[in-house]
């Protein structure tokens, strides 16, 4: 299973690629959404922070990979979208800072969605 990991926060960067990795995930991580741009990433998972520096947002970056990969399962990061009901159709919102147990259900939680979307 791939993850793509988009957090420019060098420190969460490294505690969810660690949790992702002992989890079974073979991550990618980079730090900002030029990065994916180059690429022609479709992860079956995208874990990335809502404010990115540069011109995409989090959410706009899970849009055009969606279109890659309808069936990817998404969880957005931010310290500053607290209220998970709010979270886009299909993905996970996951409210910084967490704990390992949190983003493990956001996770499972994104990945029920898009089987439940199937």
């Amino acid at each position: 299973m791939k993850a793509l990991l988009v957090e420019d926060d060098v420190a969460i960067a490294l505690v969810v690629e660690t949790v992702l990795v002992r989890e079974g995930w073979n991550v990618r991580h980079v730090p900002d959404g030029a990065s994916v741009l180059e690429g022609d990433e479709a992860p079956d998972l995208l874990v990335t922070d809502l404010n990115l520096p540069g011109a995409q947002t989090g959410l706009e970056i899970a849009h055009l990979l969606r279109e890659r990969r309808p069936q990817m399962a998404v969880v957005l990061m931010s310290g500053d979208y607290e209220d998970s009901d709010m979270a886009p159709r299909g993905m996970a919102v996951l409210p910084k800072p967490f704990r390992r147990a949190g983003l493990l259900a956001a996770i499972a939680h994104a990945i029920e969605q898009v089987r439940d979307q199937a």
